[in-house]
């Protein structure tokens, strides 16, 4: 069997395509550049007039990545034509008579949907409710025209089974368990407890989980553990976020290139979103690295875990509390930890994931 990977990068990048190409896969790079705002202006106007949505969607339509595709299948046409996130579905009338497999890592507008609700600012709320309609018909297109459909959870397959999916597979994200095997399972609440905080800060979700942490269940957290800290480690900081630094306890960590130490150093994860979808990684790597978790329902929301079992779920009402509860008792963090990298082993780890899905596509020959 032969894989043939289109991939679109915004430089020439031999370090990621070695890496690729060494699990024995062919890699063509798209060179598709750096965003300009001018150029994503334009194209948002673009999908506008043709009533599409531009994120998740015609943000990452580009000529270099058309001509890639249209010239690796005039080489030889492919049997299956997979097609990674909602977006790749621009390019399924390239497909010809391949077999057309669409992995869709979240129910798209649902996730627009509840980000708008998560914006303050009425004109950015009205623009994402109108995104979130316009994917919604991408999405009852896509379902609709692939031959096998990938979910990342059981709430997203029946989604798109609802809107027509002929054949759909619940295909979870994962972890290599392997890379945090030498990390320790629970914590010790130490002198001055870390509560940590994954993801990247330019997405509004995560932007509006720091400031509802930092303002509101840190000093919660605090009231019980005075020197407890809120360490926060991600990419792209607004000056809102940036802010936050300022206020007693919160460390910002901006990106990095390693999260294990990060995750090592800390005593609890937090996950307090209140939008988005699929099934967070984060959760899924502090599992794996034996980190105890406490999440909202939206959190959470797609893992097969349990509150009380592997990781406690909790509103943001009662978001501090949980955390300080959780460090008032390491030995029942430790208990959780204990199931949950158990759960990220035998239902995560990637090796299993990518059986799974090389199993539903092989079904369908």
């Amino acid at each position: 069997m032969r894989v043939r990977l289109v991939a679109g990068l915004s430089q020439a990048d031999d370090s990621a395509v070695a890496g690729v190409t060494a699990a024995g896969i062919d890699v063509t790079p798209a060179v598709v550049g750096d965003r300009r705002p001018w150029r994503e202006a334009l194209r948002a106007l673009k999908a506008a007039a043709v009533a599409e949505p531009y994120v998740f969607y015609r943000r990452h339509d580009r000529r270099a990545i058309w001509d890639a595709i249209r010239h690796e299948i005039q080489q030889q046409p492919p049997d299956v034509l997979y097609l990674d996130h909602l977006d790749s579905m621009r390019f399924v009338e390239l497909a010809g008579s391949a077999t057309v497999v669409a992995d869709l890592h979240n129910v798209y507008s649902l996730l627009a949907e509840r980000t708008a609700a998560e914006h303050s600012s009425g004109i950015a709320a009205r623009y994402l409710q109108r995104e979130a309609r316009l994917l919604d018909a991408i999405e009852r297109r896509a379902a609709g025209r692939a031959d096998l459909l990938m979910t990342v959870s059981d709430l997203e397959a029946r989604h798109f089974r609802s809107i027509g999916a002929r054949r759909v597979v619940v295909v979870p994200n994962g972890v290599d368990t392997r890379e945090y095997a030498q990390l320790p399972v629970g914590r010790e609440t130490a002198a001055h407890p870390v509560v940590l905080f994954l993801g990247s800060l330019s997405w509004a979700p995560n932007a509006s989980a720091v400031q509802f942490l930092a303002t509101t269940a840190l000093p919660e957290v605090r009231r019980h553990f005075p020197t407890a800290v809120l360490r926060i480690v991600g990419r792209g900081r607004s000056p809102a976020v940036e802010a936050l630094r300022q206020l007693p306890g919160v460390e910002l960590v901006g990106a990095v290139a390693d999260v294990r130490p990060s995750l090592e150093g800390a005593n609890v994860l937090a996950v307090p979103l209140e939008a988005g979808g699929g099934t967070r990684l984060k959760i899924l790597e502090a599992f794996a690295a034996g980190l105890p978790v406490v999440s909202t329902p939206i959190g959470a929301e797609g893992i097969a875990a349990e509150h009380g079992k592997h990781l406690v779920i909790a509103p943001r009402t009662e978001f501090g509390t949980a955390i300080a509860g959780l460090l008032e008792r390491p030995a029942a963090g430790l208990a959780l930890a204990h199931e949950a990298k158990r759960l990220a082993e035998h239902v995560y780890d990637w090796s299993g994931v990518g059986r799974q899905a090389a199993e539903a596509i092989e079904e369908l020959f």
